[in-house]
């Protein structure tokens, strides 16, 4: 079984080996110090997306509210992690597939994150899957392109390479630290497809949930 442990070290392993694509350099952001990076993204009204296209996103993940065949899928179980929440509403416990997070292209019918929240008794229940991309960055020193790690923002001299993603007619939130150790800033996008979200299908958080 990959649990939380084995999965965040293949995950530190897998960006550390590289998660570079071919990519354009864009001109901003360039660093969070500069202002251009936002962590408490609004929640996005509305839903743009086609009925079909998240009607697939259902499909493909129904079976994933069985935490056997997530974690048979290569997501990381839930039970043990920490379940995300602010005044806003929670967003869950973050069960991540590294190799999905590793790879740069998003297939809608394979998101990076499964989002559960716990319901007693060491259960847990679906509400959510996020599309995770990482940010990538050029160290203007040496050229070296690489996710960025620490909780800190990276210095003036990084410049981001990657364009911030869409899917469903919407943008992406971010870019933002990781929710867990391992995770790097990224670019994030959540899809209340399991749980119904007052803020809006494609919002940061839900406040019809909590981590209680």
């Amino acid at each position: 079984m990959l649990t939380r442990k084995h999965g965040k070290s293949l995950m530190v392993l897998l960006f550390a080996a590289g998660t570079v694509a071919a990519c354009s350099e864009k001109a901003a952001p360039t660093s969070p110090s500069q202002g251009a990076i936002s962590t408490e993204s609004p929640a996005v009204q509305g839903n743009n997306a086609g009925q079909s296209e998240l009607a697939a996103v259902r499909q493909a993940t129904a079976a994933f509210h069985n935490i056997k065949k997530a974690v048979a899928a290569g997501y990381l179980s839930p039970t043990g992690g920490r379940c995300v929440a602010s005044p806003a509403g929670a967003m869950g416990v973050h069960s991540v597939n590294p190799l999905l997070v590793q790879n740069p292209a998003l297939d809608p019918e394979a998101p990076e994150a499964l989002l559960y929240v716990p319901t007693g008794g060491g259960n847990y229940r679906l509400v959510a899957v996020e599309y995770i991309q990482p940010v990538l960055l050029r160290n203007t020193a040496t050229n070296q392109i690489a996710p960025w790690f620490p909780q800190s923002p990276w210095p003036a001299s990084y410049v981001v390479v990657n364009q911030v993603p869409s899917l469903f007619g919407q943008t992406f939130q971010g870019p933002m630290r990781g929710h867990e150790p391992g995770t790097p800033w990224h670019y994030d996008l959540h899809v209340w497809l399991w749980s119904p979200n007052p803020d809006g299908m494609f919002a940061q958080w839900n406040p019809s949930l909590t981590c209680e």
